[in-house]
């Protein structure tokens, strides 16, 4: 593998990793606060289409993130070595 193969695979590991490190944040971790509606609000909004609960929704983007970043790098960074 020559060293600019590698200086593009180190790139996209530390990008894939910091995407990685922001879902987990925005996920399940503070940034649940974010969507999460106030229950004292009567104008609050706690179901988007379908029924289907706004903070639910929430953490599924977050997760198909992650699954994403980790397809990306099973193809792209890691191998048979």
């Amino acid at each position: 593998m020559s060293q600019v193969e590698k200086s593009k695979r180190r790139i996209l590991g530390v990008m894939l990793a910091l995407i990685f490190a922001l879902a987990l944040v925005m996920g399940a971790g503070p940034g649940i606060y974010l969507v999460n509606p106030d229950p004292a609000d009567p104008t609050a909004r706690f179901s988007i289409f379908g029924g289907v609960p706004v903070i639910f929704a929430w953490v599924a983007l977050w997760c198909m993130v992650q699954a994403a970043v980790a397809a990306v790098a099973y193809f792209y960074l890691w191998d048979d070595n």
